[in-house]
């Protein structure tokens, strides 16, 4: 699956595919949302998803609530320091972001996800949806003033890719860069 290659350090993606698989349906059966794929050679290359994920969030925690418990447990059992930091680090950024981040979502969207198969990888693709995006669907994002994303980290690469997009730096949350469009 592309989430899991391309996302190995999203915690979507160290949970399990379960929750990536149940996240993509929610995403997808929710009409105000957009995403967007690019095929190559019938193989699914990349793809990117616009919107709000707050419901979909809420519904994944209690759908699969043990799978996440059983995650965490078994990175505690298997000493995982990686999975837990991360786990923790994730927690603590929900708390830390929650106001600042609602009072963006009164008038913007936001680029939630952004995949591109390995093989794929620095060769354009991510800029090319982005930008595909922003012509083609303008019915969808004429709703709104911006578009922002977040950074799962303070990368130096992620930020440049962005800002190569036309997206400025807005804020930074514990370790998360906002962006806007």
């Amino acid at each position: 699956m592309i989430w899991l290659n391309s996302l190995p350090e999203n915690l979507k993606s160290m949970i399990g595919g379960v929750i990536v698989k149940n996240y993509l349906i929610e995403f997808l059966s929710d009409k105000s949302n957009l995403g967007i794929g690019v095929l190559h050679a019938n193989e699914l290359a990349g793809f990117v998803l616009f919107g709000t994920d707050d419901n979909i969030i809420k519904k994944i925690f209690i759908k699969d609530f043990f799978v996440i418990i059983k995650s965490f447990l078994i990175s505690l059992l298997f000493f995982d320091l990686k999975k837990i930091k991360n786990f923790i680090d994730c927690a603590i950024y929900l708390f830390l972001s929650k106001k600042k981040e609602n009072i963006l979502k009164v008038k913007d969207t936001q680029l939630l996800i952004i995949c591109v198969n390995i093989k794929f990888q620095n060769k354009g693709l991510g800029s090319f949806m982005i930008k595909e995006s922003f012509k083609n669907y303008d019915f969808f994002f004429k709703k709104y003033n911006n578009v922002f994303v977040k950074t799962l980290k303070k990368d130096a690469k992620n930020i440049s890719f962005y800002k190569k997009n036309d997206f400025k730096y807005l804020f930074e949350i514990f370790g998360r860069v906002y962006l806007k469009y």
